[in-house]
């Protein structure tokens, strides 16, 4: 990934801080955004203390003008974009039908699968220029069509539900210009969403899935969609699971 530019949403802890510290290290120049500065700047000190190369831009993804200074600044500091992780989301409401409010859903769909689509959009004009370019949505298990024994938020399942079909459609729509679009399902990961989690809903999810793993779980995969040539792989959904079973890293 050397000289690679990458911005990561959500990165001011969990996954996104994760996939960024993974980035830089491996030689990629990373953008982090979030809503929370002080998060952004331990962040941005981590990265800097181990000698990488990053920017923390604030960023709201659910405002095209905040998205737009995002890309703005990327491009100012880095003259390119290669590589967008549309990782920020939010857990939402765990609650049955009748009792959701609209303005809970909302939320949840804007920051979920609004902002993959605005950061989308904000980017891909910069890709089909270099002919080349990797966008990695954050998805979930949640939005897979299987038996499950649990649902803990409707909006968070059927927003994970829109990212996936999200992946695959602009992966169609992208298809011979040189851009990847793919997936990542990251698995059960130990982050700040648990917080919201009623201690029955922890075990109930826990005993589904069987394990629970710290966020640097998902950087192998991570670091191998955002190292992808033009039209390598795209339109698939690959799980961090079965990535490192197949490469031994369990």
């Amino acid at each position: 990934m050397k000289e690679r530019v990458a911005i990561i949403t959500g990165s001011g802890r969990g996954i996104g801080r994760a996939i960024a510290k993974a980035y830089a290290s491996e030689g990629a120049r990373v953008v982090i955004t979030s809503r929370t500065t002080s998060e952004l700047e331990g962040v941005a000190g981590e990265i800097k203390a181990s000698g990488g190369s990053v920017i923390a831009v604030p960023s709201d993804i659910t405002k095209s003008r905040d998205i737009a200074k995002v890309v703005d600044s990327a491009l100012k500091a880095f003259g390119r974009i290669d590589v967008l992780v549309n990782n920020a989301g939010v857990p939402g409401p765990q609650k049955p039908l009748l009792e959701i409010e609209e303005s809970e859903w909302d939320s949840t769909m804007q920051v979920n699968v609004k902002g993959a689509f605005l950061f989308s959009k904000a980017v891909v004009p910069y890709m089909l220029r270099q002919k080349a370019g990797n966008i990695i949505n954050i998805s979930s298990g949640a939005g897979e069509k299987r038996p499950r024994g649990n649902v803990r938020s409707l909006p968070y399942n059927v927003s994970k539900f829109a990212i996936e079909g999200f992946s695959h459609v602009l992966s169609v729509q992208l298809k011979g210009t040189g851009i990847n679009v793919n997936a990542l399902k990251p698995g059960f990961i130990r982050t700040r969403f648990q917080d919201s989690w009623s201690p029955e809903d922890f075990k109930k999810h826990l005993a589904e899935v069987g394990e629970i793993h710290e966020p640097e779980y998902v950087k192998d995969l991570a670091v191998y969609l955002a190292s992808l040539g033009p039209g390598e792989l795209t339109g698939e959904s690959l799980s961090a699971k079965e990535w490192n079973k197949l490469h031994s890293k369990v």
